[in-house]
Protein backbone atom coordinates (compact mmCIF):
# COMPACT_ATOMS: atom_id res chain seq x y z
CA UNK A 1 0.00 0.00 0.00
CA UNK A 2 3.01 2.72 0.39
CA UNK A 3 3.43 3.00 -2.87
CA UNK A 4 -0.55 3.74 -3.90
CA UNK A 5 -0.09 6.31 -0.27
CA UNK A 6 3.05 7.86 -2.30
CA UNK A 7 1.12 8.35 -5.59
CA UNK A 8 -1.40 10.27 -4.24
CA UNK A 9 0.72 12.44 -2.12
CA UNK A 10 2.78 13.12 -5.17
CA UNK A 11 0.05 13.42 -7.50
CA UNK A 12 -1.45 16.58 -4.82
CA UNK A 13 2.09 18.20 -4.91
CA UNK A 14 2.07 18.48 -8.54
CA UNK A 15 -1.57 19.41 -8.88
CA UNK A 16 -0.81 22.14 -6.65
CA UNK A 17 2.16 22.89 -7.65
CA UNK A 18 0.74 23.51 -11.27
CA UNK A 19 -1.61 26.29 -9.24
CA UNK A 20 0.77 27.74 -7.64
CA UNK A 21 2.89 28.28 -11.06
CA UNK A 22 -0.39 29.67 -12.71
CA UNK A 23 -0.95 32.22 -8.99
CA UNK A 24 2.80 33.11 -10.08
CA UNK A 25 2.31 33.58 -13.97
CA UNK A 26 -1.10 35.76 -13.04
CA UNK A 27 0.30 37.85 -11.05
CA UNK A 28 3.11 39.10 -13.79
CA UNK A 29 -0.08 39.89 -15.98
CA UNK A 30 -1.59 41.92 -13.13
CA UNK A 31 1.49 43.57 -11.74
CA UNK A 32 3.40 44.31 -14.99
CA UNK A 33 4.26 47.85 -14.81
CA UNK A 34 2.43 48.80 -17.46
CA UNK A 35 -0.65 47.69 -16.69
CA UNK A 36 -1.98 49.77 -14.23
CA UNK A 37 -3.19 46.84 -12.25
CA UNK A 38 -5.47 46.10 -15.03
CA UNK A 39 -5.05 43.70 -18.46
CA UNK A 40 -6.83 45.99 -20.66
CA UNK A 41 -4.54 48.72 -21.80
CA UNK A 42 -5.84 52.46 -21.88
CA UNK A 43 -6.42 53.55 -25.47
CA UNK A 44 -4.99 57.08 -25.14
CA UNK A 45 -1.31 55.63 -23.88
CA UNK A 46 -0.40 53.35 -27.29
CA UNK A 47 1.85 52.12 -24.45
CA UNK A 48 1.86 48.36 -26.40
CA UNK A 49 2.58 48.72 -30.36
CA UNK A 50 1.90 45.74 -32.59
CA UNK A 51 5.17 43.98 -31.93
CA UNK A 52 7.06 43.23 -35.08
CA UNK A 53 9.17 39.71 -34.82
CA UNK A 54 12.75 39.67 -36.72
CA UNK A 55 11.58 35.90 -38.32
CA UNK A 56 7.41 36.15 -37.87
CA UNK A 57 5.59 33.39 -38.27
CA UNK A 58 1.78 33.00 -38.33
CA UNK A 59 -1.04 30.76 -38.13
CA UNK A 60 -4.72 31.96 -39.52
CA UNK A 61 -8.00 30.48 -38.69
CA UNK A 62 -12.12 31.33 -39.65
CA UNK A 63 -11.42 34.42 -36.78
CA UNK A 64 -7.91 34.77 -35.29
CA UNK A 65 -4.25 35.42 -36.85
CA UNK A 66 -1.74 34.36 -34.13
CA UNK A 67 1.59 36.18 -35.01
CA UNK A 68 4.66 34.78 -33.44
CA UNK A 69 8.12 33.73 -34.44
CA UNK A 70 10.51 30.24 -33.96
CA UNK A 71 13.54 32.07 -33.72
CA UNK A 72 15.74 32.96 -30.90
CA UNK A 73 16.81 36.36 -32.12
CA UNK A 74 14.06 38.73 -30.33
CA UNK A 75 13.61 38.93 -26.88
CA UNK A 76 11.72 41.83 -24.52
CA UNK A 77 13.01 43.53 -21.51
CA UNK A 78 10.12 43.20 -19.33
CA UNK A 79 10.07 44.16 -15.59
CA UNK A 80 13.66 43.90 -15.32
CA UNK A 81 14.91 41.10 -16.91
CA UNK A 82 15.26 40.18 -20.39
CA UNK A 83 12.75 37.15 -22.10
CA UNK A 84 13.00 35.35 -25.15
CA UNK A 85 10.17 35.64 -27.72
CA UNK A 86 11.05 32.32 -28.94
CA UNK A 87 7.84 29.62 -29.55
CA UNK A 88 6.65 27.06 -31.69
CA UNK A 89 3.91 26.01 -34.10
CA UNK A 90 2.25 23.85 -31.70
CA UNK A 91 1.67 26.37 -29.25
CA UNK A 92 0.58 28.92 -31.42
CA UNK A 93 -1.99 26.62 -33.14
CA UNK A 94 -3.45 25.34 -29.48
CA UNK A 95 -3.78 29.39 -29.26
CA UNK A 96 -5.78 29.39 -31.71
CA UNK A 97 -7.82 26.45 -31.74
CA UNK A 98 -9.08 27.89 -27.81
CA UNK A 99 -9.95 31.15 -29.31
CA UNK A 100 -12.11 29.52 -31.72
CA UNK A 101 -13.47 27.49 -28.76
CA UNK A 102 -13.63 30.50 -26.53
CA UNK A 103 -15.46 32.61 -29.19
CA UNK A 104 -18.26 30.00 -30.47
CA UNK A 105 -19.46 29.83 -26.75
CA UNK A 106 -19.69 33.83 -26.67
CA UNK A 107 -21.56 34.19 -30.05
CA UNK A 108 -23.84 30.94 -29.16
CA UNK A 109 -24.91 33.33 -26.25
CA UNK A 110 -25.09 36.46 -28.36
CA UNK A 111 -22.27 38.80 -27.31
CA UNK A 112 -20.61 41.14 -29.67
CA UNK A 113 -18.27 40.12 -32.15
CA UNK A 114 -15.04 42.03 -31.74
CA UNK A 115 -15.26 44.20 -34.78
CA UNK A 116 -12.58 44.06 -37.85
CA UNK A 117 -9.07 46.28 -37.21
CA UNK A 118 -8.82 47.10 -41.05
CA UNK A 119 -10.89 47.44 -44.46
CA UNK A 120 -9.33 44.81 -46.73
CA UNK A 121 -10.77 47.09 -49.66
CA UNK A 122 -8.37 49.52 -49.26
CA UNK A 123 -5.15 48.71 -51.94
CA UNK A 124 -3.16 51.54 -51.23
CA UNK A 125 0.15 50.19 -49.07
CA UNK A 126 0.70 53.93 -48.77
CA UNK A 127 -2.51 54.89 -46.74
CA UNK A 128 -1.94 54.62 -43.04
CA UNK A 129 -5.52 52.21 -42.94
CA UNK A 130 -4.00 49.60 -44.91
CA UNK A 131 -4.41 45.91 -43.50
CA UNK A 132 -0.37 45.39 -43.71
CA UNK A 133 -0.44 48.23 -41.08
CA UNK A 134 -3.00 46.14 -39.02
CA UNK A 135 -1.69 42.27 -38.90
CA UNK A 136 -1.97 41.91 -42.84
CA UNK A 137 -5.63 41.44 -43.13
CA UNK A 138 -8.63 42.13 -40.75
CA UNK A 139 -8.61 38.92 -39.09
CA UNK A 140 -8.51 39.45 -35.28
CA UNK A 141 -4.54 39.63 -34.40
CA UNK A 142 -3.22 37.58 -31.34
CA UNK A 143 0.67 38.54 -30.58
CA UNK A 144 2.83 35.45 -28.74
CA UNK A 145 4.89 37.99 -27.04
CA UNK A 146 6.08 38.78 -23.34
CA UNK A 147 4.55 41.77 -21.74
CA UNK A 148 1.72 39.90 -19.70
CA UNK A 149 0.80 37.06 -19.41
CA UNK A 150 -2.48 38.34 -21.30
CA UNK A 151 -3.47 41.45 -22.11
CA UNK A 152 -5.72 43.44 -24.64
CA UNK A 153 -4.52 46.89 -26.24
CA UNK A 154 -7.35 48.88 -27.42
CA UNK A 155 -6.36 50.69 -30.83
CA UNK A 156 -8.74 52.41 -33.02
CA UNK A 157 -12.34 53.70 -32.35
CA UNK A 158 -15.10 51.72 -33.90
CA UNK A 159 -18.47 54.14 -33.75
CA UNK A 160 -20.73 51.81 -35.28
CA UNK A 161 -24.47 51.45 -33.47
CA UNK A 162 -25.68 51.06 -31.02
CA UNK A 163 -21.79 50.74 -29.35
CA UNK A 164 -20.43 54.07 -30.87
CA UNK A 165 -17.96 54.10 -28.01
CA UNK A 166 -16.84 50.72 -29.19
CA UNK A 167 -12.84 50.27 -30.24
CA UNK A 168 -10.91 47.68 -32.08
CA UNK A 169 -8.27 45.70 -30.50
CA UNK A 170 -5.10 43.36 -30.50
CA UNK A 171 -4.27 40.70 -27.69
CA UNK A 172 -0.85 39.70 -26.30
CA UNK A 173 -0.21 35.84 -24.59
CA UNK A 174 2.71 34.38 -23.25
CA UNK A 175 4.62 31.95 -25.30
CA UNK A 176 5.70 30.65 -21.75
CA UNK A 177 9.25 30.70 -22.06
CA UNK A 178 8.92 27.95 -25.07
CA UNK A 179 8.51 25.43 -22.63
CA UNK A 180 4.69 24.20 -23.95
CA UNK A 181 3.60 23.00 -27.41
CA UNK A 182 0.12 24.00 -26.48
CA UNK A 183 -1.25 25.47 -24.04
CA UNK A 184 -1.49 23.79 -20.67
CA UNK A 185 -4.42 23.13 -18.77
CA UNK A 186 -3.50 25.36 -15.81
CA UNK A 187 -3.52 28.53 -18.02
CA UNK A 188 -6.43 28.02 -20.85
CA UNK A 189 -8.26 30.90 -18.62
CA UNK A 190 -6.28 33.17 -20.21
CA UNK A 191 -7.51 32.62 -23.26
CA UNK A 192 -11.09 33.18 -22.38
CA UNK A 193 -10.24 36.07 -20.22
CA UNK A 194 -8.19 38.36 -22.66
CA UNK A 195 -10.95 37.01 -25.26
CA UNK A 196 -13.53 39.00 -23.02
CA UNK A 197 -11.93 41.97 -22.97
CA UNK A 198 -11.45 41.89 -26.89
CA UNK A 199 -15.37 41.96 -26.82
CA UNK A 200 -15.75 44.37 -23.74
CA UNK A 201 -13.50 46.63 -25.87
CA UNK A 202 -16.64 46.51 -28.74
CA UNK A 203 -18.56 47.86 -26.15
CA UNK A 204 -16.85 50.81 -25.14
CA UNK A 205 -13.97 52.35 -22.84
CA UNK A 206 -15.73 53.91 -20.70
CA UNK A 207 -13.62 56.72 -18.92
CA UNK A 208 -16.80 56.64 -16.32
CA UNK A 209 -17.15 58.54 -13.43
CA UNK A 210 -14.12 60.79 -13.77
CA UNK A 211 -13.08 62.39 -17.25
CA UNK A 212 -10.08 61.32 -18.09
CA UNK A 213 -9.63 58.49 -16.15
CA UNK A 214 -9.05 55.41 -17.92
CA UNK A 215 -9.16 53.09 -15.09
CA UNK A 216 -12.20 54.45 -13.18
CA UNK A 217 -14.40 51.14 -14.65
CA UNK A 218 -11.35 49.08 -14.70
CA UNK A 219 -12.79 46.78 -11.79
CA UNK A 220 -15.69 45.79 -14.79
CA UNK A 221 -13.67 44.52 -17.20
CA UNK A 222 -11.50 42.43 -14.98
CA UNK A 223 -14.31 41.31 -12.96
CA UNK A 224 -16.55 40.21 -15.74
CA UNK A 225 -13.61 38.23 -17.26
CA UNK A 226 -12.35 36.95 -14.48
CA UNK A 227 -16.04 35.29 -14.45
CA UNK A 228 -16.24 34.30 -17.37
CA UNK A 229 -13.25 32.03 -17.40
CA UNK A 230 -15.13 29.26 -16.06
CA UNK A 231 -18.63 29.92 -18.40
CA UNK A 232 -15.77 28.80 -20.75
CA UNK A 233 -13.64 26.26 -19.40
CA UNK A 234 -15.62 25.21 -16.57
CA UNK A 235 -12.68 23.23 -15.37
CA UNK A 236 -10.69 26.18 -14.43
CA UNK A 237 -9.80 26.50 -11.22
CA UNK A 238 -7.89 30.05 -11.45
CA UNK A 239 -10.93 31.87 -9.89
CA UNK A 240 -11.11 29.14 -7.37
CA UNK A 241 -7.46 29.29 -5.88
CA UNK A 242 -8.37 33.04 -5.38
CA UNK A 243 -11.88 32.29 -3.42
CA UNK A 244 -9.99 29.50 -1.65
CA UNK A 245 -7.35 31.65 -0.46
CA UNK A 246 -7.87 33.80 2.96
CA UNK A 247 -4.86 35.71 2.58
CA UNK A 248 -5.43 37.61 0.39
CA UNK A 249 -8.09 40.96 -0.15
CA UNK A 250 -11.62 38.95 -1.48
CA UNK A 251 -15.25 39.99 -1.37
CA UNK A 252 -14.65 36.92 1.67
CA UNK A 253 -11.66 38.20 3.64
CA UNK A 254 -12.74 41.86 3.74
CA UNK A 255 -17.00 41.62 2.45
CA UNK A 256 -16.85 45.41 3.50
CA UNK A 257 -15.07 46.18 0.48
CA UNK A 258 -17.91 47.90 -2.30
CA UNK A 259 -17.88 45.53 -5.66
CA UNK A 260 -16.48 48.60 -7.42
CA UNK A 261 -13.30 48.47 -5.46
CA UNK A 262 -9.67 48.57 -7.15
CA UNK A 263 -7.62 47.94 -4.03
CA UNK A 264 -5.24 45.81 -4.21
CA UNK A 265 -6.47 43.33 -7.48
CA UNK A 266 -9.50 43.12 -6.22
CA UNK A 267 -11.56 43.77 -9.46
CA UNK A 268 -10.37 39.70 -10.19
CA UNK A 269 -11.57 38.35 -7.01
CA UNK A 270 -14.86 40.32 -7.29
CA UNK A 271 -15.87 38.12 -9.91
CA UNK A 272 -17.74 36.50 -7.08
CA UNK A 273 -20.30 38.97 -7.36
CA UNK A 274 -21.02 38.05 -11.15
CA UNK A 275 -21.03 34.58 -10.17
CA UNK A 276 -23.26 35.65 -7.70
CA UNK A 277 -25.93 37.19 -10.01
CA UNK A 278 -26.13 34.35 -12.08
CA UNK A 279 -26.39 31.49 -9.78
CA UNK A 280 -28.90 33.56 -7.18
CA UNK A 281 -31.41 34.40 -10.13
CA UNK A 282 -30.85 31.43 -12.51
CA UNK A 283 -29.82 33.64 -15.96
CA UNK A 284 -26.67 34.06 -17.39
CA UNK A 285 -27.78 36.51 -19.86
CA UNK A 286 -27.09 39.09 -16.92
CA UNK A 287 -23.59 39.79 -17.72
CA UNK A 288 -24.59 40.50 -21.30
CA UNK A 289 -27.48 42.54 -20.45
CA UNK A 290 -24.72 44.74 -17.93
CA UNK A 291 -22.70 44.89 -20.90
CA UNK A 292 -24.96 46.24 -23.20
CA UNK A 293 -26.35 48.41 -20.54
CA UNK A 294 -22.33 50.15 -20.13
CA UNK A 295 -22.18 50.50 -23.88
CA UNK A 296 -25.72 51.96 -24.51
CA UNK A 297 -24.44 55.00 -21.82
CA UNK A 298 -21.24 54.81 -22.96
CA UNK A 299 -22.52 55.99 -26.46
CA UNK A 300 -23.83 58.87 -24.42
CA UNK A 301 -20.37 60.05 -23.91
CA UNK A 302 -21.08 60.64 -20.49
CA UNK A 303 -19.26 59.15 -17.53
CA UNK A 304 -21.30 55.92 -16.61
CA UNK A 305 -22.59 55.04 -13.08
CA UNK A 306 -22.86 50.91 -13.21
CA UNK A 307 -25.04 50.51 -10.35
CA UNK A 308 -28.16 51.91 -12.23
CA UNK A 309 -27.05 49.62 -14.77
CA UNK A 310 -27.18 46.68 -12.59
CA UNK A 311 -30.44 47.18 -11.44
CA UNK A 312 -31.88 47.46 -14.59
CA UNK A 313 -30.37 44.49 -15.57
CA UNK A 314 -31.70 42.53 -12.15
CA UNK A 315 -34.96 44.01 -12.63
CA UNK A 316 -34.96 42.63 -16.65
CA UNK A 317 -33.76 39.28 -15.25
CA UNK A 318 -36.01 39.02 -12.47
CA UNK A 319 -39.50 40.37 -13.89
CA UNK A 320 -39.21 43.68 -11.97
CA UNK A 321 -39.26 41.58 -8.56
CA UNK A 322 -35.25 42.10 -7.65
CA UNK A 323 -34.22 45.18 -6.42
CA UNK A 324 -30.42 46.02 -6.41
CA UNK A 325 -30.76 46.48 -2.35
CA UNK A 326 -32.81 42.99 -2.49
CA UNK A 327 -29.05 41.55 -4.28
CA UNK A 328 -27.13 43.20 -1.95
CA UNK A 329 -28.84 41.01 1.21
CA UNK A 330 -28.77 38.03 -0.81
CA UNK A 331 -25.08 38.38 -1.54
CA UNK A 332 -24.07 38.81 2.17
CA UNK A 333 -26.32 36.07 3.03
CA UNK A 334 -24.38 33.70 -0.13
CA UNK A 335 -20.77 34.78 1.17
CA UNK A 336 -22.13 33.79 5.10
CA UNK A 337 -22.24 30.11 3.59
CA UNK A 338 -18.69 29.83 2.24
CA UNK A 339 -16.24 27.75 3.44
CA UNK A 340 -16.77 26.09 7.21
CA UNK A 341 -20.10 27.29 7.56
CA UNK A 342 -20.72 25.99 3.65
CA UNK A 343 -24.27 24.06 3.39
CA UNK A 344 -23.99 21.25 0.53
CA UNK A 345 -26.42 21.68 -2.62
CA UNK A 346 -27.49 25.34 -1.40
CA UNK A 347 -25.79 29.05 -2.54
CA UNK A 348 -22.65 28.94 -4.22
CA UNK A 349 -21.18 25.97 -5.99
CA UNK A 350 -18.50 24.88 -4.81
CA UNK A 351 -18.87 27.20 -1.50
CA UNK A 352 -17.40 24.34 0.48
CA UNK A 353 -13.94 25.17 -1.26
CA UNK A 354 -14.00 28.79 -0.63
CA UNK A 355 -12.61 30.65 2.58
CA UNK A 356 -14.86 30.83 4.90
CA UNK A 357 -15.83 34.59 5.21
CA UNK A 358 -14.91 36.90 7.97
CA UNK A 359 -17.18 37.85 10.41
CA UNK A 360 -16.72 41.28 12.91
CA UNK A 361 -16.93 40.53 16.48
CA UNK A 362 -19.36 43.14 18.38
CA UNK A 363 -17.68 46.26 19.80
CA UNK A 364 -17.86 49.45 21.29
CA UNK A 365 -16.28 51.40 18.90
CA UNK A 366 -18.23 52.51 15.74
CA UNK A 367 -18.12 50.18 12.13
CA UNK A 368 -18.11 51.77 8.60
CA UNK A 369 -18.53 50.14 4.97
CA UNK A 370 -19.20 52.46 1.18
CA UNK A 371 -23.34 52.88 1.07
CA UNK A 372 -25.19 51.53 -1.54
CA UNK A 373 -22.27 49.08 -3.36
CA UNK A 374 -23.03 46.14 -2.39
CA UNK A 375 -20.40 45.78 0.70
CA UNK A 376 -21.91 44.16 4.02
CA UNK A 377 -20.88 43.76 7.60
CA UNK A 378 -21.36 40.12 8.66
CA UNK A 379 -22.05 40.54 12.89
CA UNK A 380 -20.91 37.05 14.94
CA UNK A 381 -23.24 36.81 17.81
CA UNK A 382 -22.78 35.19 20.86
CA UNK A 383 -24.67 31.50 21.03
CA UNK A 384 -27.41 32.49 23.46
CA UNK A 385 -30.20 35.56 23.71
CA UNK A 386 -28.56 38.66 22.81
CA UNK A 387 -30.05 42.11 23.29
CA UNK A 388 -28.61 44.84 20.92
CA UNK A 389 -28.22 48.57 20.37
CA UNK A 390 -27.83 49.76 17.17
CA UNK A 391 -26.87 53.10 16.44
CA UNK A 392 -26.45 55.10 13.07
CA UNK A 393 -26.97 58.47 11.71
CA UNK A 394 -27.83 56.46 8.19
CA UNK A 395 -30.42 53.78 10.03
CA UNK A 396 -32.61 55.00 7.11
CA UNK A 397 -30.28 53.47 4.50
CA UNK A 398 -29.63 50.26 6.88
CA UNK A 399 -30.42 47.01 5.58
CA UNK A 400 -30.32 44.50 8.69
CA UNK A 401 -31.20 40.35 8.85
CA UNK A 402 -30.45 38.01 11.64
CA UNK A 403 -29.86 34.27 10.41
CA UNK A 404 -29.89 31.33 13.43
CA UNK A 405 -30.33 28.08 12.89
CA UNK A 406 -33.56 25.63 14.05
CA UNK A 407 -32.88 22.45 16.35
CA UNK A 408 -33.29 20.45 13.17
CA UNK A 409 -30.43 23.01 11.32
CA UNK A 410 -32.76 24.71 9.18
CA UNK A 411 -31.70 28.25 8.71
CA UNK A 412 -33.73 30.59 10.45
CA UNK A 413 -34.13 34.30 8.48
CA UNK A 414 -35.60 37.50 9.78
CA UNK A 415 -35.26 40.91 8.76
CA UNK A 416 -34.67 43.73 11.44
CA UNK A 417 -36.38 46.85 11.76
CA UNK A 418 -34.05 49.64 12.26
CA UNK A 419 -36.17 52.61 13.01
CA UNK A 420 -34.23 55.19 14.31
CA UNK A 421 -30.96 56.27 15.15
CA UNK A 422 -30.79 53.97 18.02
CA UNK A 423 -32.53 50.76 17.85
CA UNK A 424 -32.63 47.91 19.92
CA UNK A 425 -33.52 44.40 19.41
CA UNK A 426 -33.26 41.55 20.91
CA UNK A 427 -32.09 38.15 18.89
CA UNK A 428 -32.76 34.77 19.99
CA UNK A 429 -31.26 31.21 18.47
CA UNK A 430 -32.96 28.04 19.05
CA UNK A 431 -30.38 26.07 18.26
CA UNK A 432 -27.75 27.57 20.74
CA UNK A 433 -25.25 27.77 18.29
CA UNK A 434 -23.57 30.76 16.77
CA UNK A 435 -25.93 33.30 15.22
CA UNK A 436 -25.00 36.45 13.54
CA UNK A 437 -26.43 39.44 11.79
CA UNK A 438 -25.47 40.72 8.36
CA UNK A 439 -25.48 44.07 7.58
CA UNK A 440 -25.95 45.72 4.25
CA UNK A 441 -26.70 49.05 2.69
CA UNK A 442 -30.09 49.91 0.44
CA UNK A 443 -30.02 51.16 -3.33
CA UNK A 444 -31.24 54.53 -3.71
CA UNK A 445 -28.65 55.68 -6.50
CA UNK A 446 -27.87 58.13 -4.24
CA UNK A 447 -24.93 56.43 -2.41
CA UNK A 448 -23.08 58.68 0.37
CA UNK A 449 -19.38 58.64 1.16
CA UNK A 450 -19.95 55.72 4.07
CA UNK A 451 -22.73 54.11 6.38
CA UNK A 452 -21.21 54.50 10.70
CA UNK A 453 -22.81 52.50 12.84
CA UNK A 454 -22.29 51.23 16.58
CA UNK A 455 -23.35 47.69 17.59
CA UNK A 456 -23.56 46.99 21.24
CA UNK A 457 -24.48 44.67 23.65
CA UNK A 458 -27.24 46.21 25.70
CA UNK A 459 -27.01 43.13 28.64
CA UNK A 460 -24.12 41.32 29.14
CA UNK A 461 -23.62 37.67 29.85
CA UNK A 462 -24.33 36.91 33.57
CA UNK A 463 -22.77 34.69 35.80
CA UNK A 464 -25.48 32.16 37.06
CA UNK A 465 -27.88 32.88 34.58
CA UNK A 466 -28.52 29.52 33.16
CA UNK A 467 -32.12 30.38 32.02
CA UNK A 468 -30.95 33.65 30.08
CA UNK A 469 -34.08 35.89 31.49
CA UNK A 470 -31.74 38.24 33.20
CA UNK A 471 -32.13 36.67 36.78
CA UNK A 472 -30.41 34.01 39.31
CA UNK A 473 -32.97 32.29 41.35
CA UNK A 474 -34.17 28.86 41.90
CA UNK A 475 -35.02 27.79 38.18
CA UNK A 476 -31.55 28.49 37.41
CA UNK A 477 -30.53 25.71 39.83
CA UNK A 478 -32.75 23.54 38.37
CA UNK A 479 -31.55 23.58 35.18
CA UNK A 480 -28.04 23.14 36.39
CA UNK A 481 -29.14 19.88 37.88
CA UNK A 482 -30.46 18.55 34.88
CA UNK A 483 -26.69 19.40 33.30
CA UNK A 484 -24.88 17.23 35.64
CA UNK A 485 -27.56 14.72 35.44
CA UNK A 486 -27.14 14.90 31.71
CA UNK A 487 -30.93 15.25 31.54
CA UNK A 488 -30.62 18.11 28.92
CA UNK A 489 -27.79 19.14 26.03
CA UNK A 490 -26.90 22.17 27.58
CA UNK A 491 -26.27 25.52 25.07
CA UNK A 492 -22.92 26.92 25.11
CA UNK A 493 -24.57 29.97 27.08
CA UNK A 494 -25.82 27.56 29.58
CA UNK A 495 -22.94 25.90 29.91
CA UNK A 496 -20.85 28.97 30.34
CA UNK A 497 -23.75 30.63 32.81
CA UNK A 498 -23.71 26.89 34.67
CA UNK A 499 -19.70 26.17 35.27
CA UNK A 500 -19.06 28.99 38.03
CA UNK A 501 -15.49 27.44 39.25
CA UNK A 502 -14.57 27.74 35.45
CA UNK A 503 -13.23 24.24 35.20
CA UNK A 504 -15.15 23.73 32.08
CA UNK A 505 -16.33 20.81 34.25
CA UNK A 506 -20.55 21.51 35.25
CA UNK A 507 -20.97 19.62 38.72
CA UNK A 508 -22.00 19.78 42.75
CA UNK A 509 -19.25 22.60 43.04
CA UNK A 510 -20.85 24.62 40.80
CA UNK A 511 -23.87 23.81 42.23
CA UNK A 512 -23.09 24.94 45.81
CA UNK A 513 -21.56 28.41 44.19
CA UNK A 514 -24.60 29.08 42.93
CA UNK A 515 -26.68 28.90 46.01
CA UNK A 516 -24.32 30.76 47.76
CA UNK A 517 -24.84 33.27 44.69
CA UNK A 518 -27.95 33.04 44.88
CA UNK A 519 -28.09 33.67 49.02
CA UNK A 520 -25.57 36.44 49.02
Amino acid sequence: MFWIERFWLTLFWVINLRVLISILLFNQLIFSANILSNCIVAPDTRTFERFQFTFPEQIESEHFIVHFTTSNADSQFVNEQWLNLQCNFGYAQSVIELAEYALAIFMEADWEMMPPDCDEGITDEESPNHCNNFGGNALYDIYLANDAVGLVAPEKPYPVEPYIGGFTSFMQVTPLGNDHTFVPDWSVHVIAHELHHAIQIRYGTSVSGEPGNYAYNGWLYEQTSTYMENVIFPASYHFLVMMGNCNITSPLTYPEISIDSSVDIYQYRSALWQKFLVEAYGDSTINRLIWEGFGLETATGNPVNMFPIYESALQTVTDGVTTLGDAYEDYALWRYFTGSRSRPGEFFMQAASYCTANLLAIEETSTTFPSEKGGARLVKLLPYETNLLLASSAYDNLLVQHISFSEEDEILMSSIEVNGEESFFQLYNPAGDNHALLITSEYTAEPGEEIEFTLANTVPFMEGDITGDSMVNVQDIIVQINIILHQIDPTDYQWLAADLDENNVVDVLDVILLVNLILG
